[in-house]
């Protein structure tokens, strides 16, 4: 008897198989056996496992075919082990290098796995049996009769449930077709699985007035197959002489077919996409495996392997994501279930006209287009019009007007700048409720939605929906944002242009919901809104500007949404386009998968060093001053000491270091050190100057900083301008840093060398752009010449052949609007940090997506996740004199895309687990416990604060992470050395007295994993600070809490388990979040205060002490930092927001500058009120700088009114709350000025 053992996936042939073997032994009676297994229901369950196992044990072969790669099916590494070498294994994924890898390593012979893969890989019911015969004969002991195998036709047009047998005809006649949209789906599956899917787009496209043009292909050139690929496919159906036939195409397919494009390969990212050269839009639409019913009810959206083969993948292409279009349906018969793909009639019409939508935007002639721009307000006050991170919105806006009037799109008025455009919006209607009246918006509103038109609009919303809208907002049109029974459209016109404000999400009102309810729906006008836009206005485009908005943000399905999804019914079938910052990929993937949304991303900011000035100047020469006097023994040194100290203390230098004067005196010589290496990190620390302007590019000293910016550390291959001409100067860069505080004979210590060397560094890049005269430069210091100029040679080259002309190539933003205004093709490429060694990400202006999550950890962020796992500890050691027992850390999405994993590593270093690679990649396969003996500390319990933005983009990991807390839980070790598995041993026996069963208590223990309810975002804290509704810093964790302690596992996605997050919070010893990047820091987002600091509220709360918090900082991967928040946020408030430079870089931005200015008080403020950082002297010190300094308010008050009212009543309430000791001058001058702007403003509006 021959014995065939197979492991399938959920989503492949096990149907046919089935049949075929049911078929099989009846033919040949006794001469078979077969068992199946589902490879999710062997990783699921120990039984099935086991029984699984056994069945291998007597098995004369084991097929493991996956949809997907091995990583997929967590118990392989097991069978691994056991049976490698043992029982030979056919293994045969969508994963080449792994069925490469398998060929070699599975115990069949060559020839023979290549004779097993063309029948598998040609597939059908023929090839499928006659490659178990062919099996059973090579490998058993008995010959059958098999046929060789059959080819398929893989490439064809489809048409009326037939294939188009007169190609060349066809292609001639569609090719005169003036709307074509192409529908392309798989090759196997043209007369099967998907086939009514395919037949109902044909069905709506027809009834949309479009041809369609439905083709099939295997997507991959494969000669042995006779499968001619995408490349082919595109040059000879998708065009006719040279020109491309569709204006749009609608993708069925999943994967990325730019990497299938590449012959015989699906295994690396290509450079260009596959459909760049078409320049046409490419919109995916999605397959899930869930069933109808588990679709209709679940949250997700989309199944995990959907997510990834469905969403990742196509993003690499430019795809454009849209929703989910069909469900996997189960038919059953004597050979078991059949799986076939079912249409959701209402999402693939959804597709079918976002699909039109987009053709006709190429088509129509630019005079008689409309477009939409949408400006972020939020909070909605009119100080934050247009908020957008890193971009000076109102003059990008303002770019993109003259771009739009270039080409021929109606406008009535030329703005002077960004300025007049916000003027012009506060002076009509805005979303900001404190200077709206009924006469106003009658009056000044461009528009406004009566009664009976938006009952007929809300009408026609799902009645689910309706109802929650109703329950929350009252009876429609409701009372929110309602004046006289009608809704305003805040916004202005100019001609065909819509500048509008996005509406308010409504929660401030409702903040006082935000301590016990989680679960807030738009309010009334915020559908009105898009509504108009789509239906009165009758918009052809929608830009979103800047990141980032609401949209994408609200309630509903993760990803492959449905209509009763809030961001869905808004954006509708709206082309939409969204420039967007290339350093926030989280946040960006959110808006192309919940919005549709094509981005196009923006560069950084300019970058500079912070340098010196006032007190920082003031103490760093009297620290040189100490060491030449040191050095030469001069009496002055005792004097000079005493002037350190005074300073210090005057300065308030003693609270950042967390020092006291007595502690000064005992051991000056250490402290004169750590100042001094203080005083270096705030010099060297890397600011922004002023804001990015859409398109573009920093020109002269701003241009030359950011060169230098891009250059800190290696990147790409190029070395770092400070090494480059250190060692022109003789000096090696990193043995300076090893030894900081050694000096030479005459007083520099290798602080100051190095303060040099980035100094000239700085002279030599803006030499390198100017005259290149470097000998010049060097010569003027009086104290270095060049020894090796060959290095300085190098860094030109580097610079000006290809740092520079990326950073030139901003313009291509431009392009991408104009681009996406003429409905074309919008080029992918990569995001992230480019100064962190990644500027191959530039030119911006792309697409942008994400990495693939199989692949993370990398093995390089692993080795950045043990450092600032091995940072922490020991920092945490130096602060208790012990090691931490558990340790909380919030996750971003973003963080783990542009890390590709160093979070997550350090959580699973932490826990005394690494990954397991497939071969020498960074594919991740498994997990293994690092054995005690190789670890020497003990397991650290790891409790995980995800975003919901995480939950959406990476259930991958979060099961990866709980395996981790598995195989820990499983060691036989003792409590000293597992604090995991003593804390779940404790857990358990707790819940078994509460009266949970042992299977209850046993999952509701390993719980690791919270955030906030599924379909939601954010920790609830934001709001109350924002709307001041809150009395203390307990209120706030209480919030916290309410709002994160959804857990997610296998077990539970999202279920609330407050008793178990809070019991987490009870142990906590440390609170860290991680930043990655020189680029932004902790005090620039409201985000960071509202998870990190509400995370340490809310462990006060509920533990009744603080616990230690720290920030990391990866922004140099080979030097990573541990910082406490109050010392990082003492060296931000130095290095940047008292900086002058950082405002004379925002004054060039009128009113989005002074925005700034105002958003660094609220974030200032909302730290301090979760986390109690910052100290009197840092109100005390913005205070007189942007408030009592007369220049920088009046420059404040002239661009951004608004802005002043809100950091002088900020500062005000910061005195109230008792958390700033303000002296009564200042509370004087405060209050006057708070009255004379409220003034002004109040004329200023009318």
């Amino acid at each position: 008897m021959f014995k065939i053992t197979l492991v399938t996936s959920n989503y492949d042939n096990s149907y046919t198989f089935n049949k075929i073997c049911k078929n099989l032994m009846e033919e040949h009676c006794g001469d078979f056996e077969f068992s199946f297994f589902k490879s999710n229901a062997v990783d699921k369950s120990d039984e099935e496992y086991r029984k699984l196992e056994e069945e291998i044990r007597t098995s004369n072969i084991v097929y493991i075919l996956l949809h997907g790669g091995v990583s997929s099916f967590k118990k392989f590494i097991n069978l691994k082990k056991i049976f490698w070498g043992s029982i030979p294994f056919f293994i045969n994924t969508t994963i080449d290098d792994e069925n490469r890898e398998f060929v070699e390593q599975g115990g069949v012979p060559a020839a023979t796995v290549y004779n097993m893969t063309k029948y598998y890989t040609l597939g059908g019911e023929e090839n499928y049996k006659n490659m178990i015969l062919y099996t059973a004969s090579e490998l058993g002991n008995k010959k059958y009769p098999y046929e060789k195998y059959t080819y398929m036709r893989w490439e064809g047009i489809y048409k009326d449930g037939n294939i188009v047998e007169d190609e060349k005809n066809f292609i001639k006649k569609i090719a005169e077709e003036p709307m074509v949209v192409a529908i392309l789906f798989h090759g196997k599956e043209w007369n099967s699985k998907r086939i009514k899917v395919v037949d109902k787009f044909i069905e709506e496209l027809k009834k949309l007035g479009v041809a369609p043009y439905p083709i099939f292909t295997n997507s991959i050139l494969k000669p042995e197959i006779k499968s001619k690929g995408i490349k082919w496919v595109i040059e000879n159906y998708l065009k006719y002489k040279g020109k491309v036939i569709p204006k749009t195409i609608i993708n069925l397919m999943a994967y990325s077919q730019t990497i299938f494009s590449e012959p015989g390969d699906g295994t690396s990212i290509v450079e260009k996409s596959i459909f760049e050269e078409m320049g046409i839009p490419v919109i995916q639409a999605m397959s899930t495996y869930q069933n109808r019913e588990t679709w209709e009810r679940d949250i997700r959206g989309l199944d995990s392997e959907a997510l990834t083969t469905g969403v990742y993948y196509p993003e690499f292409d430019g795809q454009i994501i849209s929703v989910t279009c069909c469900t996997y349906e189960t038919i059953r018969d004597e050979y078991g279930e059949k799986k076939i793909f079912i249409p959701i009639d209402e999402r693939v019409n959804k597709i079918s006209r976002l699909a039109v939508n987009w053709v006709k935007l190429g088509m129509k002639k630019n005079e008689d287009k409309k477009i939409a721009v949408i400006l972020h307000n939020m909070p909605p006050r009119n100080d934050m019009i247009g908020r957008a991170f890193g971009l000076d919105t109102p003059n990008s806006v303002n770019n993109m007007m003259k771009l739009f009037s270039k080409m021929g799109i109606k406008t009535s008025h030329e703005f002077k700048d960004g300025n007049e455009i916000i003027n012009t919006i506060i002076k009509g209607v805005s979303n900001d409720k404190k200077w709206l009246t009924s006469e106003k918006v009658l009056e000044k509103s461009i528009d406004r939605i009566d009664k009976e038109k938006y009952l007929e609009w809300f009408s026609k919303l799902d009645k689910e929906v309706q109802e929650k809208i109703e329950a929350q907002w009252g009876k429609a049109p409701g009372e929110f944002m309602i004046y006289d029974n009608v809704f305003p459209v805040p916004g202005i016109l100019n001609g065909n242009i819509f500048i509008g404000l996005q509406p308010s999400r409504g929660m401030e009102e409702k903040a006082e919901e935000i301590y016990h309810s989680t679960d807030f729906i738009i309010p009334h006008q915020y559908y009105s809104f898009y509504k108009w836009i789509k239906e009165v206005f009758k918009a052809d485009v929608i830009y979103h500007v800047g990141t980032h908005g609401t949209l994408e943000w609200l309630p509903g399905k993760e990803v492959g949404l449905s209509d009763r999804c809030c961001p869905d019914f808004n954006i509708d079938d709206i082309p939409h386009l969204y420039p967007y910052s290339i350093n926030i990929s989280g946040e960006g993937l959110q808006a192309k998968r919940r919005s549709n949304a094509v981005l196009i991303s923006y560069m950084i900011p300019a970058l500079t060093l912070s340098g010196e000035y006032e007190d920082i100047e003031e103490i760093d020469d009297l620290i040189k001053q100490y060491y030449l006097a040191e050095i030469g023994k001069d009496s002055k040194v005792i004097d000079l000491k005493e002037n350190i100290i005074e300073r210090v203390l005057k300065y308030k230098y003693d609270l950042d270091m967390n020092i006291t004067e007595d502690e000064i005196r005992k051991n000056y010589s250490l402290f004169i050190n750590k100042l001094h290496s203080y005083i270096e990190e705030l010099k060297s620390s890397v600011i922004k100057d002023g804001l990015h302007i859409l398109g573009e590019a920093p020109v002269g000293d701003r241009l030359a900083s950011l060169i230098h910016a891009l250059l800190r550390i290696e990147n790409c291959g190029m070395m770092a301008a400070e090494e480059a001409v250190g060692k022109s100067l003789g000096y090696d860069i990193e043995v300076l840093k090893e030894n900081p505080h050694g000096h030479n004979k005459i007083g520099k210590t290798n602080l100051m060398i190095l303060d040099d060397i980035r100094n000239i560094t700085i002279e030599i890049v803006r030499e390198i752009l100017g005259e290149k005269k470097y000998q010049t430069i060097v010569e003027k210091t009086k104290e270095y010449k060049i020894i090796d100029e060959s290095y300085i040679l190098i860094l030109e080259k580097n610079i000006l052949e290809i740092v520079l002309p990326k950073i030139l190539e901003t313009k291509k933003e431009s392009k991408s609007v104009v681009d996406g205004a003429n409905g074309k093709f919008i080029v992918p490429g990569q995001s992230g940090y480019p100064t962190r060694g990644n500027i191959n990400i530039l030119p911006t202006g792309t697409n942008f997506y994400s990495i693939d999550p199989y692949k993370i950890p990398s093995r390089a962020s692993w080795k950045v996740g043990v450092k600032l796992a091995e940072e922490l500890m020991n920092r945490y050691i130096e602060d208790e004199g012990k090691l931490p027992k558990n340790i909380a850390m919030i996750l971003y999405s973003g963080d783990t895309i542009k890390t590709n994993g160093d979070d997550i590593a350090e959580a699973l270093y932490l826990m005394g687990v690494k990954p397991v690679w497939l071969n020498n990649g960074d594919r991740v396969i498994g997990l293994e416990a690092i054995p005690y003996e190789e670890l020497k500390r003990p397991r650290i319990d790891v409790t995980l604060r995800i975003s919901g933005l995480f939950r959406d983009t990476f259930p991958t990991l979060i099961k990866l992470l709980e395996d981790a807390v598995n195989i820990v839980s499983q060691l036989d070790e003792s409590d000293e050395i597992n604090y995991i598995r003593k804390n779940l041993k404790d857990d358990i026996e707790k819940l078994l007295e509460d009266g949970y069963s042992f299977n209850d208590a046993e999952n509701l223990s390993k719980v690791r994993i919270f955030g906030c309810p599924p379909g939601t975002y954010g920790t609830g804290v934001r709001v109350l600070i924002e709307s001041q509704q809150w009395e203390t810093r307990d209120d706030l964790g209480q919030a916290y809490i309410n709002w994160s302690s959804h857990a997610y596992s296998s077990n539970y996605h999202g279920a609330k388990l407050e008793n178990m997050f809070v019991k987490r919070l009870k142990n906590i010893d440390i609170t860290v979040k991680n930043e990655a990047s020189v680029e932004l820091d902790m005090l620039e987002s409201d985000d960071y205060y509202a998870y990190h600091g509400g995370l340490t509220a809310a462990v006060k709360y509920a533990s009744g002490k603080e616990a230690r918090s720290y920030s990391g900082n990866t922004s140099d991967p080979n030097n990573v930092k541990i910082k406490s928040l109050k010392e990082e946020t003492a060296r931000i408030m130095r290095s940047r927001i008292l900086n002058p430079k950082w405002l004379e870089g925002l004054k060039r931005h009128g009113y989005k500058g002074a925005m700034e200015v105002s958003a660094m008080v609220d974030i200032v403020f909302g730290w301090d009120a979760t986390a109690e950082v910052a100290e009197d002297w840092m109100y005390d010190r913005i205070t007189e700088k942007y408030v009592q300094n007369t220049e920088n308010r009046e420059w404040i008050k002239e661009n951004n009114p608004h802005a002043l009212m809100n950091i002088t009543e900020r500062l005000l309430e910061a005195e109230q709350r008792g958390m700033w000791n303000a002296s009564k001058e200042k509370l004087d001058e405060l209050r006057k000025i708070y009255m004379s702007i409220e003034g002004d403003i109040e004329e200023y509006e009318e």
